[in-house]
Formats: C-alpha cells, sequence, structure tokens
C-alpha cells in the first residue's frame, strides 16, 4: 500500500468547526469548558486553524487527576483547543490512512460500527457456529497504554504516512507523556490519595485493596505510553 501524502494541508477551517460540533460539544463532560470556549466561539475556532496553519503545535498541560470508580486510576484532561486539535489530526490524517488497515470486526471507536455493530457479527458467528461448542477468550493488557513504545509506533506510522507535517504533529502528541510534569503530579497525587487513605476508618480488607490499586498506577517511562482518558 502506497504512504499517504499532503494530507496535513488538506485540513480546513470547516474541517475543524466540524469535529467540533459533531464530537468535541457532543462529547465533552465537562461542560464548563464548552461555555467558555463558545463564549468565543469564532474566535476559537480561528485560533486551532492558526496553530496547524502555522504548524507549531505544542501540546498545552494535561490537567491530570485521580479518579476511584470503578477502580482508582488516572486521567489526563485537555483544554478544549488541545482536544479539538487532536480530534482534527484523528479525523483527517488518522482515519484516512488507518482505517483501511483494520479488521472489519475490530468496532471499537470507529464510525460505523461501535456495539450494536459488534453485536450482529457476534449473532452472525453464533447462528453459523449452533450445535458446535464455542469457547470466548476475555481478557485485558495490563498497563497497556502506559507500555505503548514511541519509537515502535512511529515506525509503524512511517510506514503509511508520507507527509512530514503530518508525521511532525502526530509526534507532538505522543511524545507528550514525556513531558517532566507528567510524572511529578501522578506521583504527587498518589501520595497525597495514601495519605487521606491511611488516615481513614476502614475495614483492613477494603484498606489493603484500596491500598495496592493506587500503589498499582504506573508512572510512564520515557519514550513509552500514550495519555490515559481524553473524554473529559
Amino acid at each position: 500500500m502506497k504512504r499517504k501524502k499532503k494530507l496535513y494541508d488538506t485540513i480546513t477551517f470547516e474541517d475543524i468547526k466540524r469535529v467540533y460540533l459533531r464530537q468535541i460539544r457532543v462529547n465533552t463532560k465537562n461542560k464548563v469548558k464548552i461555555r467558555k470556549f463558545e463564549d468565543f466561539y469564532s474566535i476559537n475556532l480561528s485560533r486551532a486553524k492558526k496553530i496547524i496553519n502555522d504548524k507549531n503545535y505544542i501540546p498545552g498541560k494535561y490537567n491530570i487527576f485521580l479518579i476511584k470508580e470503578p477502580k482508582y486510576r488516572i486521567i489526563m484532561s485537555q483544554n478544549i483547543i488541545d482536544k479539538l486539535i487532536n480530534h482534527v489530526i484523528a479525523d483527517k490524517i488518522l482515519l484516512p490512512t488507518l482505517d483501511n488497515s483494520l479488521i472489519d470486526m475490530n468496532v471499537a471507536t470507529r464510525i460505523g460500527k461501535g456495539t450494536h455493530y459488534g453485536i450482529r457479527y457476534l449473532k452472525k458467528y453464533l447462528n453459523e457456529l449452533k450445535g458446535e461448542t464455542i469457547y470466548a477468550l476475555k481478557f485485558d493488557i495490563s498497563k497497556y497504554f502506559y507500555s505503548i513504545d514511541h519509537d515502535i509506533l512511529f515506525d509503524l506510522l512511517k510506514k503509511k504516512i508520507k507527509d512530514k507535517d503530518a508525521l511532525d504533529i502526530l509526534f507532538k502528541i505522543i511524545e507528550s507523556t514525556d513531558s517532566e510534569y507528567v510524572n511529578k503530579k501522578i506521583e504527587f497525587l498518589k501520595k497525597k490519595e495514601l495519605s487521606k487513605i491511611k488516615n481513614m476508618n476502614i475495614p483492613y480488607n477494603h484498606y489493603k485493596k484500596i491500598i495496592k490499586e493506587i500503589e498499582n498506577i504506573p508512572i510512564y517511562e520515557k519514550g513509552k505510553g500514550l495519555p490515559i482518558g481524553y473524554s473529559n
């Protein structure tokens, strides 16, 4: 398959507006961020377009915080401009480049697919295998996002994309977890929560479970990992 060219320079103001209305505005849980963004709606959309045009994007700092349900884990939330630029890059660069490489049964977070599409696939094969012994494998890759190797990911992207500007902004986004403040904030949050838990009167078995969850929250190794949790 030929590498994709001239992806970055095809991004238009209308693309940015469409991505904002269909993805950012609808899916961002923090509606205060949305209201503040829309107080200067046209200016902020134009600002995103200028950053892309100038080819000087520098990822903003993540708002890093802990959540407790269903278990303790780190979330790294972006401001709306960064979230918008990330989604535009995914929509205009990653999607047309990578989507056709995925098998049809890979239904996670893909346009026109999703849960209902996956259920239809499952029913289809269950009907074909009716009467036979069927096995289902359920598993999870521990610390998957934290362990993704940047260099390997870069090499895979370079095999698909032949557009320096597109690769440059992708690399900046991927490498954003290497920023020193990220691990410092994660360590601070872990210590703060551990200190709070140790002063609480809770049953011992539950206490041990919580302490283990907090202590097992990883920090990022240099050159590894993608940001956790872009939905806020």
